[in-house]
């Protein structure tokens, strides 16, 4: 089958960094997969897993580092058998290439031919294997973009055949998800060791919106850049600052693709942290049904996921869909035992329970807090508080519907079209408490008049607290719409390749807020009896907002409930040029060299109902419109030198560098280079060292957002007895029972990009003594300025210890605060440091099944913050700060992930351990600190392929297996818990069946 002298391993020399278009930074995830040079004259360890050739031929290359081209229209419709097994290359493809026609070839001393000893009679020629290494661009389905020479990888627009990437990259591939049992990206990505802080998902009940979004090292969102197979999409459409996670399917996902390193070089603004890369499925023959279903054991949080995909072979392309639908049910806060009550003290937490009261709680004139009760008043005690936790959900009802296609179309044999469309629709509804009241704190302060009929008193009150039990419970119902559609032309010329391409993405979404309080008829409920004279007379109805539970009538609830709605979207379209060949004549080897251009147009808008515009709500916030639009062009220049290299070809010193223009219409142009240095000190062992400049640009929404306000969750130093008359702006003691406070943001169109230097260094060891280990460690160091800042919090705390910012925090007379306004202003800054550790262990085959381990732990050796120039710096690594008190969440010192694979025959099997280090925390209203204790879980998960059609396959799982329940988090807002880092779901079971036809 194959040619003679190509089967004698010691004439395929390992390929040397190749050429053929466009970007840096390469990756670890790979480099894990193989040793960083590849050596042909020993045998490699194969984990080939591709119902495909194209795509089995592309997981040969990755895995070995050797250059492989072939024509797409040749292999296209070939199914592959798996190959797994220590081996040599050779023997590897005549695994891959047993019952085909095909035959394989070594040409240009150092690329793989793969080939057609027939020639095809719809092509005009018959292309020798010495020709394809020159004629043939060649696309491979399944794969970002793939070239001769190898592939472009998530950090570089250079393609190349090994692993010997300047940055580490994880790659989450379709296997990995699968073993995983997640039924989302957030699910999924929520456990990878370099994720922490405050990444959104549905376990975020209050303050979510049914988005889940991803936090590399700590960092916002907004510093992680979310590309879709390489391309940039438009984010959430309440003009969110990323992209939203819930609008894919797993299931109609490749691979995903993690840089950990500053990128604005490579793709421009928001790359501070990294980049996460979701490579979609193109590579599919035939028909797959799928069914998942799972349960936790408290009976709760169904959920369930049905798939059909099918794909096939075109004469002069391919054709791909897929369609999913997925539900998950809720958990209830009530039905956990951390969760069930805002009270924690008896298990080492706060009293967090709401002063707003079912039974109307309210201060006279002189000073006197009463309750009401039956058909009086009595003086209030500390445990008249309500308890919020019951009527709340923990984990947010979500259903996604999606499809997703793409075709490829072979113009000739070196220009390739392709065409991608994604639709996606979510919708989640979060149940929240009744709706409280605070009259005094409210954007427009509320009176219950001396003369209101429901008032005993005969004289105003301006301090009424109630919770509305006779309101059914808030819900927030998001709904999302998410359409993507790219076009791609790319081709061979003259040694040059190059692509055009162009794309569209749009996210519209809508949030509703049921059973929330008209506020300017709750005004004039409780107002003078002259202007509320009733129904007959002008359509008022009085309110009786100070009497006890039950004395809001049906008529009351209909004249004040209301509903408040806002809509928007994001939208993004661009076009990019790329261009990419080598240049030979350097001593030490073949020149790559990329450049290209972008440009595209942003656009986003979020409009508020009447009724939220004119800050006329209790119960939901209340703001003004947004809207923002600009354009970006963007040229870039990458290219990788061999600086050295030795006469055996074992070592070698290269250097990466790229260069990234930027033009905003909105605050001007800014430039990023990035520099790679990429030391083989031999076979075994790789060194590696980066520096990146960043950037990342204000969003549309940070610009030009509307006023908006809320009730923010605020510790307010002054609540303390402590600080009174010994902090400077602590004149008197405020109500220590109030933790929610009227706060007014918005958007700053003078914003500055934040901008960021990062340093990387590392190395990749593969030792020779232990066969298919190969270990890695990375350092990392970011220091970030002119960060976004809005925060509520540190201007509370400013004024209470200094007396600053007067202007922006006000108190009443007896010292409560009143309104916080906190817009946008280029003020932070901050400084991370840590390292990455991972191990990837693929142990040979043995009669009892072939085991792989792989090891991945993050660092974080410090995480210092501060809000402006004049304020502390704050070490949060190993803290938890909420984001609802305006932190940036859990921030554990390790984290870590390890799993066990295994599989014999028909059988496949994973065991993964998550890790989360402990974390410190302040206690609410004490000051005091107290520890989160470390968390670990357990998930378990088995499979087995029966011998039928073309394989139906019972995959059982379970999440959690030991039941270890999420640690107390004393200052979460949301049910006691760190819901970003540790779960409530507790011990959860699942199945999945699915048939492939």
């Amino acid at each position: 089958m194959s040619i003679g002298t190509a089967r004698d391993p010691e004439v395929l020399p390992a390929a040397p960094p190749a050429w053929r278009g466009a970007l840096l930074a390469a990756a670890l995830s790979l480099g894990l997969a193989q040793p960083a040079t590849a050596s042909t004259a020993d045998s490699i360890h194969y984990t080939i897993e591709a119902p495909q050739l194209s795509a089995a031929l592309i997981q040969l290359s990755q895995q070995s580092g050797l250059s492989i081209v072939f024509a797409d229209h040749v292999v296209r419709n070939l199914p592959a058998p798996p190959v797994v097994g220590t081996m040599r290359p050779s023997d590897a493809l005549d695994q891959l290439l047993g019952g085909t026609t095909l035959n394989w070839k070594l040409v240009d001393g150092d690329v793989i031919a793969i080939y057609s000893p027939t020639c095809s009679s719809r092509r005009d020629e018959c292309v020798q294997p010495e020709d394809m290494a020159g004629k043939y661009p060649t696309y491979v389905p399944g794969i970002e973009h793939t070239y001769v020479y190898g592939s472009r990888i998530t950090g570089s627009r250079i393609r190349r055949t090994g692993y010997n990437a300047g940055a580490p990259v994880d790659v989450l591939a379709s296997p990995d998800i699968e073993l995983s049992g997640a039924q989302s990206l957030g699910e999924l990505l929520k456990f990878v060791p370099a994720v922490s802080g405050n990444a959104l998902s549905t376990a975020i009940s209050n303050g979510g919106n049914g988005t889940a979004t991803v936090t590399l090292r700590g960092l916002p969102a907004s510093n992680t850049l979310v590309l879709v197979n390489g391309h940039r999409v438009a984010n959430d459409g309440l003009a969110g600052e990323s992209v939203d996670l819930n609008s894919f399917a797993p299931a109609a996902v490749e691979r995903i693709e993690i840089l950990k390193d500053g990128a604005s070089a490579i793709y421009g603004s928001d790359a501070i942290a990294g980049v996460v890369n979701v490579i979609m499925k193109q590579d599919f023959h035939g028909f797959l049904a799928e069914g998942y279903y799972g349960r936790s054991q408290e009976g709760d949080l169904d959920t369930s996921t049905a798939t059909f995909q099918y794909g096939t072979g075109l004469p002069d392309g391919s054709f791909f869909i897929s369609a999913s639908l997925y539900q998950q049910e809720p958990i209830y806060s009530r039905d956990r035992d951390v969760s069930a009550s805002a009270d924690t003290r008896a298990i080492g937490g706060s009293d967090q329970r709401s002063s707003a009261t079912p039974n109307a709680r309210l201060t006279l004139p002189s000073g006197e807090t009463l309750i009401a009760q039956g058909n009086g008043y009595r003086s209030a005690t500390p445990e008249d508080l309500f308890d919020y936790a019951p009527y709340t959900t923990a984990v947010v009802p979500l259903e996604r519907s999606s499809v997703y296609t793409n075709t490829s179309y072979d113009f000739s044999e070196s220009v390739t079209g392709f065409i991608d469309l994604h639709y996606v629709e979510t919708e989640s509804q979060a149940t929240l408490a009744p709706t409280p009241v605070f009259t005094a704190f409210e954007q427009n302060p509320l009176v219950v008049a001396a003369d209101n009929i429901y008032n005993p008193f005969g004289v105003e009150l301006s301090d009424v607290r109630r919770r509305l039990l006779e309101f059914p419970n808030r819900r927030q119902l998001n709904e999302s719409e998410t359409t993507r559609f790219s076009a791609v032309v790319e081709g061979l010329l003259a040694d040059w390749n190059w692509d055009f391409g162009y794309n569209w993405s749009m996210s519209k979404a809508v949030e509703s807020t049921r059973a929330i309080v008209n506020a300017d008829r709750l005004a004039r409920g409780i107002g003078p009896a002259d202007n509320c004279q009733g129904p007959p007379v002008d359509d008022c109805v009085a309110i009786d907002l100070i009497g006890p539970n039950g004395a809001i009538s049906p008529a009351q609830v209909n004249y004040i409930k209301a509903r408040g709605e806002v809509s928007g979207y994001s939208k993004l379209s661009g076009f990019s040029a790329n261009f990419s060949r080598a240049l030979s004549g350097l001593p030490a080897g073949r020149t790559d060299l990329a450049f290209g251009l972008e440009h595209r147009w942003e656009s986003t808008s979020k409009r508020p109902s009447d009724l939220l515009a004119n800050a006329s709500t209790i119960g939901a916030s209340n703001f003004e419109a947004t809207s923002g639009s600009r354009t970006v062009s963007e040229v870039y220049l990458e290219t990788l030198v061999p600086l050295w290299k030795a006469g055996d070809g074992l070592q070698s010193l290269d250097l990466e560098a790229a260069i990234r223009v930027s033009d905003y219409s909105d605050f001007g142009s800014t430039t990023n280079p990035k520099i790679t240095l990429r030391w083989q000190a031999n076979p075994s062992l790789l060194l590696r060292a980066n520096y990146a400049e960043g950037f990342r640009a204000p969003s549309l929404n940070e610009l030009y957002e509307g006023n908006t306000e809320e009730q923010a969750f605020i510790d307010d130093p002054c609540t303390r007895a402590a600080n009174v008359g010994v902090l400077p702006g602590c004149k008197a003691l405020a109500d220590p029972s109030r933790n929610q406070f009227l706060t007014v943001k918005g958007g700053n169109p003078a914003l500055r990009p934040e901008t960021s230097d990062s340093y990387s260094l590392g190395l990749v060891w593969t030792p020779g003594s232990v066969q298919g280990l190969v270990m890695s460690a990375d350092y990392f160091h970011i220091e970030q300025e002119n960060v976004v800042s809005s925060s509520a919090q540190f201007l509370v705390n400013q004024n209470a210890r200094n007396g600053a910012f007067t202007d922006r925090v006000s108190r009443d007379d007896v010292g409560n605060l009143t309104l916080v306004t906190a817009n946008n202003l280029n003020i932070g800054e901050r400084r991370v440091r840590g390292a990455d550790l991972a191990a990837t262990w693929h142990l040979p085959q043995r009669p009892w099944g072939q085991i792989s381990l792989k090891l991945n732990s993050t660092w974080i050796r410090d995480y210092q913050a501060r809000l402006d120039a004049t304020a502390p710096t704050l070490d949060l690594a190993g803290t938890f700060r909420d984001e609802a008190s305006e932190g940036l969440g859990g921030i554990p010192e390790w984290k870590s992930q390890l799993s066990l694979s295994w599989r014999q025959d028909r059988w496949k099997g994973s065991y993964q351990i998550h890790h989360v280090d402990s974390l410190s925390e302040t206690i609410p209203g004490t000051g005091q600190f107290r520890k989160i204790d470390a968390w670990t879980a357990h998930d378990l998960q088995l499979s087995y392929t029966f011998d039928i059609l073309q394989g139906l396959r019972l995959s059982l799982g379970i999440d959690n297996l030991l039941d270890e329940e999420a640690p107390l988090a004393s200052s979460a807002f949301n049910d006691n818990i760190d819901g970003r880092t540790h779960e409530l779901k507790g011990r959860f079971w699942y199945t999945r069946l699915s048939q492939r036809f």
